[in-house]
């Protein structure tokens, strides 16, 4: 299969999928997989990539029956789901790592730059 995304296929595949016909269900969840890796690849965003993957997998799934083709095409509006589901994500983890890391300098002092807290 090629790595880009057909989007009249792709709203085709949607639109089936929300009238309840599933036969092609592998299908769309391919194209929202590739969909989902080119960006985390594209962007370079520092995250697990499995983890991410499945968080916003789950996310364009609640959010499929709210796409509407005459607001716009189904790239662009789980592009936009998907960078902002990624953009927050980093955000959450790079907050808790610096907690981290606030704790450990609280507990075990100043550290060396390239010192982790694993290595404490």
């Amino acid at each position: 299969m090629p790595n880009y995304i057909d989007n009249k296929k792709f709203e085709k595949l949607i639109k089936e999928h929300c009238r309840g016909r599933h036969k092609n269900e592998a299908e769309l969840f391919h194209l929202f997989d590739l969909l989902i890796s080119n960006i985390i690849d594209s962007f370079h965003f520092k995250v697990d990539k499995e983890d991410a993957k499945q968080e916003c997998f789950v996310l364009v799934l609640k959010t499929l029956k709210n796409f509407k083709p005459s607001q716009g095409s189904a790239f662009n509006y789980f592009t936009t789901i998907i960078v902002n589901n990624l953009k927050l994500i980093f955000t959450k983890r790079k907050k808790y790592s610096e907690k981290i890391n606030d704790y450990f300098e609280m507990k075990y002092g100043p550290r060396q730059r390239d010192q982790s807290p694993s290595s404490l």
